[in-house]
């Protein structure tokens, strides 16, 4: 399909057949014309005017007999006004080529002899340019009005000048405000504030939901095309004295001045969010979108100092939003800002942690149900910070995931879990050997040298790999769905146990756990917790007992904190199990005692 005709006008042959050439290679799909005179050039795109062609680049010398190259620009612009024309001059004729950009409204201009990589680049920009404009003047009237008006503030100064002022307040792909205009107006409203008690203003933060699957699987062309459109919507929610700015990828903010109270904010966040409601037809896809939402008011009472301490709290309103349910929106309050502080410094001390050898490993005993005897543990990592005390694996393996320091904690855990039940085997060889569960992360799974690593550390702690365990959730073995068999087949080689952790709670792919072989199933306390009492957990228990035995695995309750609920799964035969009615987690000393004493665990409470 033929987008368009590109015209280049020069008088020199060899420089319209250099042009032709390199045009061939960047802009494909396009005709190019080629005219050695600027009334070659008029008879040309008459033609192609009377057969209803586009002209989506003119490319032409401004030095030129007959008639130069600023004299014909000024007779093309006329008939094609959003055409993007590029001007090229000899580097001693740049003063004229910029003398003549206001009446000739160049798109750039370049130098001869031109450096392959700038043209290809200023080509591509011209005519994505060229593109963007269209689409977007067929998708939103305002926003035509607005180009209009910038057109017409333009005229009134050099073009470059004015260009680059645009280019670094708007994005290029929606045309909206950037960032950078966002926070001017954002600091203004701040300081209209100060002088003015009265004034309320809101800033709604915005991200869009699983933004990255769409572009993953319809292509980044389509994901823009989105962008486009929902900026389009979101547009038509707002008043004319509103901004809104994308600030980045899936990123959008609003500010709304001169409100009434929080309830006008909340109003037009509702509205925003129901103007997704109906899906996107692009290019034949339907494409659903939702997003999540922060609001927060600015007021006296607020009394923020900067834009960028108002933008922080809505961005982390937003993430609330995100986690209380997506496609919503919450509104920013003090207690959500102190939470955040202590999450920043659970982030910052954790880095030291380790150093400071502050983290510490307790255990918690597995049993046999049938005869209460230990047959192993699962390790879990506690936090003693010295001046916070305890913090709660809740608080801070979370932050750690989301940092990255899970990696570096999750190779210690698994060091020191080694390390400490080699010594103990040395330290109770009469003790039947046990076994030691150690849960892995979604990002220590996907580390490349995560077999070599775990075989190192079996080989520095001289532990049986027998006995390690490996405990992975459904969700991660998921998302590494294609690397997941060969990643597992590579540690059973190594003789290590691998167990699904949480089963039931995530993707339970009957077909995927077919196909990973796993030694070991772990049944999530939510249905252990009422098995004593409801028939419908029962038969779900029933049910993963006989799917794992149907695949040659073991099962592992977790959770057991009542003798009912300890006889119902011993009725079921689920084989092992682990909670509070046999042992909470323990620490070194307690576990080195309840080795010396040896003892069925079901007669310790």
């Amino acid at each position: 399909m033929n987008k368009g005709t590109i015209i280049c006008v020069d008088d020199e042959r060899n420089i319209l057949l250099s042009l032709h050439d390199s045009l061939s290679q960047i802009a494909t799909g396009y005709a190019i014309e080629l005219a050695e005179s600027g009334v070659a050039a008029l008879s040309i795109i008459t033609e192609l005017s009377q057969n209803q062609i586009e002209v989506p680049l003119i490319i032409c010398d401004r030095a030129m007999p007959e008639m130069d190259g600023a004299t014909l620009l000024i007779q093309l612009h006329q008939q094609f006004p959003k055409t993007p024309k590029i001007l090229i001059a000899e580097l001693a004729e740049i003063s004229h080529a910029i003398q003549a950009s206001d009446r000739t409204h160049l798109y750039r201009y370049i130098t001869k002899p031109w450096d392959e990589t700038d043209f290809s680049l200023t080509v591509r920009e011209a005519l994505r340019s060229y593109e963007q404009a269209k689409q977007i003047a067929a998708q939103n009237q305002t926003l035509k009005q607005m180009h209009l008006e910038l057109q017409r503030e333009i005229a009134n100064r050099r073009r470059a000048e004015a260009l680059l002022v645009y280019d670094a307040l708007h994005d290029t792909l929606t045309g909206l405000p950037n960032r950078t205009l966002l926070v001017e107006r954002i600091e203004q409203a701040i300081r209209t504030v100060r002088y003015d008690s009265t004034y309320q203003f809101a800033v709604l933060f915005i991200d869009l939901d699983r933004f990255k699957i769409i572009n993953d699987s319809l292509g980044h062309t389509i994901g823009d095309e989105l962008l486009v459109a929902i900026s389009t919507r979101f547009r038509q929610c707002l008043r004319n004295t509103d901004i809104i700015a994308r600030l980045g990828g899936d990123e959008f903010a609003v500010l709304l001045e001169e409100i009434q109270d929080t309830s006008d904010a909340i109003q037009i966040a509702q509205r925003l969010l129901e103007s997704l409601c109906t899906p996107f037809n692009l290019k034949g896809h339907t494409v659903a979108a939702s997003a999540s939402i922060g609001v927060v008011v600015g007021s006296s009472s607020t009394a923020y100092d900067s834009a960028a301490d108002l933008l922080r709290d809505a961005d982390l309103t937003m993430y609330h939003a995100k986690k209380t349910g997506r496609a919503g929106y919450a509104l920013f309050d003090r207690q959500l800002h102190v939470q955040t502080l202590k999450l920043l410094k659970i982030q910052s001390d954790l880095h030291q942690a380790l150093e400071r050898q502050e983290f510490i490993l307790c255990y918690q005993p597995i049993v046999a149900l049938s005869t209460g005897k230990l047959i192993g543990f699962e390790a879990l990592v506690r936090w003693h910070h010295p001046q916070q005390g305890l913090i709660s694996p809740g608080d801070f393996i979370p932050v750690a995931e989301e940092t990255g320091f899970i990696i570096f904690l999750g190779e210690w855990v698994l060091r020191e879990a080694c390390r400490q039940m080699h010594q103990w085997q040395l330290q109770f060889p009469l003790h039947s050997p046990l076994t030691i569960s150690v849960n892995i992360s979604g990002k220590q799974f996907s580390q490349v040298n995560f077999v070599q690593q775990i075989e190192q550390i079996l080989l520095e702690t001289g532990f049986d790999a027998h006995l390690l365990k490996l405990e992975i959730t459904e969700s991660v073995l998921m998302e590494n769905a294609q690397s997941s068999t060969s990643m597992l087949s590579q540690l059973q080689a190594l003789g290590i146990r691998l167990s699904i952790d949480d089963f039931g709670t995530g993707y339970s792919s009957l077909s995927y756990l077919h196909r990973l072989r796993l030694d070991t199933l772990k049944i999530d306390r939510s249905f252990v917790r009422d098995v004593d009492r409801s028939v419908e957990q029962i038969e779900i228990i029933r049910t993963i007992i006989a799917l794992a035995w149907n695949l040659g695995m073991d099962v592992v309750a977790e959770g057991i904190e009542t003798k009912k609920q300890l006889f119902q799964l011993r009725s079921l035969k689920c084989e092992y199990g682990q909670g509070y009615l046999f042992a909470k987690p323990l620490d070194r000393a307690a576990i080195e005692t309840l080795l010396a004493q040896d003892l069925p665990l079901q007669y310790l409470n």
